[in-house]
Order: structure tokens, then C-alpha cells, then sequence
């Protein structure tokens, strides 16, 4: 008897995962042969690429417009058309209005933040939260962002009298941090110079724990929700919730005893409790507050960091550029006097040309993540892309494919310049396009600039490893494998 139930017990398990792996066959969509119970990112689950650089690679294994994949157990597909993709994003937006990833409200409250959210509570979110990020308040932000280069500055100096061999990555993610805790966490925190200060500690733990719930987490969030959901497993560490609870909790409760206020990001979310009262819909809960607080802080200090250390990796092995935006760097603080403003950022275009390009090569996230919410007629074709459908744009791929990049593997600003435009503009989106594009993306520019101009007014900087990049498994962005050591020295 126990024989037969476990062959009828088998028997009904191929058939079920016949019907699952069979569904791109059975829409008529071109798609990749899965692999039971990966589908086709076996790499990602034994931990030998990260998501992105998996995905770029199945990008390459095909020419089709539109391309089923499974993750795991999940049907999407991968646009590989950039226009196509521009216009999900874009004009045919009501149709892919949600990321699709894990978002769990009342069981995890952490995993409701504005990147997750879907629908009204993500369209509510996003307008409370954008006036964080206008013009107005970045040039308040300014004296805060000098005042941590003050910081930058001094533990540079040292470095540079030593010309000794650091790790730029390492240094410019001190440099953000300390920016983040002030400007969205409300306190000093002190990563440029202390190894132990807690708020370093605590990202660098996060984003060194690879254990197999670790990679069970993430894989849970950006690929397969039903897995969290299944298991009930939280978005993040239990202990990382904590820190930042502890954090949010008491400049919340400081706040409101005392009745200071300060211009950051914590200071809105206060201001937003406010206005919504006794309007149980309209009111942040510190859940709340802190779930988006800590998305600021894992996704600004990822994306600021990978900027300002890939632009130094680029540069360090393109002299003439770094010639060139030293020589414009120079010019526009002599005429300042030597002081930062934010005109004078502004002002410098060949800075932004360069910014423009390490964007280009390593965009803060390799894919971008739709799910159809409203069937979806594909313009040109008789596909149509079903509501729950997950749909992949290869950022990277698509930013490396020289169809749309000439010699995508060349570093070259100039391809940005008006006078010498030499890409294809609709398949340029490093943060995103239309509603859902990065909130925070003028501030992180703001950030890696003005980390950037710094550094490059003093320094001169020398890469110790060759100019093709390695990344780094099982990471969400994109991470050099072994950071960017490099030598300092002081500019003559």
C-alpha cells in the first residue's frame, strides 16, 4: 500500500511540475529550457552569480523580442526590446503599475516600503514622500553633505601622506553612510573614521551574512514572493529590524517630546504623522516610518557608493577623462573660491557626462522588476501578457548591447555630450522611467558628486587591478568582487 501512495504521490508531483514548466510552451511565448526545481537560475541558487548578472546571461542566450524565463517555480518574461520596455514603464504604465515583489503589510511591516508597495497605498506613499526631494530641500541638505566631507577630507589626508593602498569602496560607502544617518536617521553617525560604529557594522553584516536563509530571504523578495509568504520568513533579519526600530522609535518619541524639529527625512515622516491625526488610513505607523527610512538607507548607500567607487575605477584606468574632469573640477572651485555650491555642482557638465556614463556600465540595479496588473496587448504582435505575470528589464544588458551603445565596453562620457550624442536615448533609464522611477535619484547624484569632486581635487588615485570588473554572488546590485584597492597620493 505505501508503495503505491508514494508512486501515486510521484506521479502527481511530475505532472503538476510538467504543467508549471510547461506554460511559456503552452502560451506559445520563444523561452529557455527549465531546470527542475531551479527553472533557469540554478546560479543564483547555488550562490555562483547574483540575480542581475544571471539574468544578463540568459539575455545573451537569446534574439527575441520577448523571452519566457522561470524563476523557480515563477513564469516571467524578459523584455529585451529597450523601447518596448520604456513604454511598460512609461506610456502603457496602468498596465505594469507594481514591481511584484514581496510586499507583506500586517505580517511584515518592514517589506512595506515605497519600492515594494502596490497600487493606492504605493500611489499615496510616493506623493507624501517626493517633497523630501526637491530642488529646495537638497541645497538645505548641502551644508550636511560638506560637513561629512570635512570628515572624508581628513581620513584621506592620512592615507594620501602614506600613499598607501585602500579600498575606494570601502571609503566612499564610510562617506555615504555617514551622509544617510544624518540626513534621513537624524544623528551623527561617525563610519568615516570609527570601524565599529554600529551603523557600519550593522549594513556591512547584512550584506556579508550568506548563509542559506539569507539567500532564501532575497530570493524571496525580488524572485519568488510566494516563498516568504509560504514560509513566514521575514523580508529581513529579525536583529536588523531591531537596530532599526531602536533607531526610529527613540528620534521619534525625542522629537515629539521636546518639539524640535530638524530638516531630514525622519522630520517628515514626524510631519506626516501629524497632519493624518486621528485618520487611521492616512497615519504612518513607526513600522511604517522606519520600513521606508531603511530603504533609504540600504538602497542610497548601495547606489552612492557603487557610483562615486566605479566612476574612481573607471577613471583611475581612463587618463585623459580623469585629466579632464580634474582640469573642469579645478577651474569651477577657483572661480567659487574653492567652495561647493549647488550651482556650482551643477555647473560642472563633464562631471555629469562622467556620472552619466558609470551609470550606463553599472547601473545601481542590473534588472528592473514590473507585474502586469491589467492584461496586456504586446504593440506589434499578437502577445498578450497576462495580469500576474512578472516582467524582467535587463537594465544592464540592454546599457552593455552596442546596438543601442556603441562599444559599450569603452568608457566614454562624450557618448552623453549634446555636441557628440552617441546612444540610443530611449534605452537610457539607469534609475527607472515614467511613475516608478527612482524617488530618491537626484540626491544620490548630489551625493556621488560632490564625494567625487572632492576627492578628485586633492588626489590622484592609481588601480592596483585590471579595468575589467569581477562581481560579486549573491548580491542584489551590482558588487566588485574584492572592492577597488587602489593608491592614493596627494595632487601635486
Amino acid at each position: 500500500m505505501f508503495v503505491y501512495t508514494l508512486a501515486l504521490f510521484a506521479a502527481v508531483v511530475f505532472l503538476v511540475l510538467r504543467y508549471i514548466y510547461s506554460y511559456w510552451e503552452r502560451h506559445g511565448l520563444p523561452h529557455l529550457k527549465p531546470e527542475i526545481p531551479y527553472g533557469n537560475i540554478r546560479t543564483v541558487a547555488e550562490k555562483k552569480e547574483s540575480f542581475g548578472i544571471a539574468i544578463n546571461n540568459l539575455y545573451h542566450k537569446s534574439s527575441d523580442r520577448l523571452l519566457g524565463l522561470y524563476l523557480f517555480f515563477r513564469p516571467a518574461i524578459l523584455i529585451r526590446d529597450p523601447h518596448l520596455a520604456k513604454r511598460i514603464m512609461v506610456n502603457d504604465f496602468q498596465n505594469f503599475h507594481d514591481r511584484g515583489v514581496y510586499c507583506n503589510e500586517q505580517r511584515d511591516p518592514f517589506s512595506a516600503n515605497l519600492f515594494a508597495l502596490a497600487g493606492q497605498r504605493w500611489k499615496n506613499l510616493r506623493a507624501k514622500l517626493t517633497p523630501t526631494f526637491t530642488s529646495g530641500q537638497l541645497r538645505n541638505m548641502l551644508p550636511t553633505l560638506l560637513d561629512v566631507g570635512g570628515k572624508l577630507i581628513k581620513r584621506m589626508d592620512t592615507v594620501a601622506d602614506e600613499k598607501a593602498i585602500v579600498d575606494m569602496r570601502d571609503i566612499a560607502s564610510r562617506f555615504v553612510l555617514d551622509n544617510i544617518a544624518s540626513v534621513f536617521f537624524g544623528f551623527e553617525a561617525n563610519c568615516i573614521h570609527n570601524s565599529d560604529d554600529p551603523f557600519l557594522k550593522t549594513l556591512r553584516a547584512t550584506n556579508q551574512r550568506r548563509s542559506f536563509v539569507d539567500n532564501f530571504r532575497s530570493s524571496g523578495v525580488f524572485i519568488c514572493p510566494g516563498l516568504l509568504k509560504l514560509t513566514g520568513l521575514t523580508s529581513l533579519q529579525p536583529e536588523l529590524i531591531n537596530f532599526v526600530m531602536e533607531i526610529i522609535t527613540y528620534q521619534i518619541d525625542q522629537r515629539e517630546k521636546s518639539k524640535t524639529t530638524r530638516k531630514d527625512f525622519v522630520q517628515l515622516l514626524i510631519d506626516l504623522r501629524r497632519e493624518a491625526g486621528t485618520n487611521s488610513e492616512e497615519a504612518l505607523t513607526i513600522e511604517q516610518c522606519a520600513a521606508n527610512v531603511f530603504l533609504f538607507y540600504i538602497a542610497g548607500a548601495e547606489t552612492s557608493t557603487a557610483t562615486i567607487s566605479f566612476t574612481l575605477h573607471e577613471l583611475a584606468h581612463n587618463p585623459e577623462a580623469l585629466a579632464k574632469l580634474q582640469q573642469e573640477i579645478d577651474a569651477t572651485m577657483e572661480r567659487y573660491n574653492g567652495e561647493i555650491t549647488y550651482d556650482n555642482i551643477k555647473e560642472m557638465k563633464y562631471l555629469d557626462l562622467c556620472v552619466k556614463e558609470t551609470l550606463r556600465k553599472y547601473p545601481g540595479l542590473p534588472i528592473l522588476n514590473r507585474e502586469c496588473t491589467i492584461d496586456y496587448r504586446v504593440p506589434d504582435s499578437d502577445v498578450v501578457i497576462r495580469k500576474g505575470t512578472q516582467v524582467i528589464i535587463p537594465l544592464l544588458s540592454i546599457s552593455m548591447n552596442e546596438k543601442y551603445f556603441p562599444e559599450p565596453e569603452l568608457y566614454s562620457p562624450e557618448r552623453f555630450d549634446e555636441a557628440t550624442k552617441n546612444y540610443d536615448q530611449d534605452a537610457y533609464y539607469p534609475f527607472g522611467a515614467g511613475p516608478r522611477n527612482c524617488i530618491g535619484l537626484r540626491q544620490g547624484v548630489l551625493v556621488s558628486k560632490i564625494g567625487l569632486v572632492l576627492l578628485l581635487s586633492k588626489y590622484n588615485f592609481k588601480s592596483t587591478i585590471p579595468a575589467k570588473v569581477k562581481f560579486a554572488a549573491a548580491t542584489v546590485g551590482l558588487t566588485p568582487d574584492g572592492g577597488f584597492p587602489m593608491q592614493v597620493e596627494h595632487r601635486k
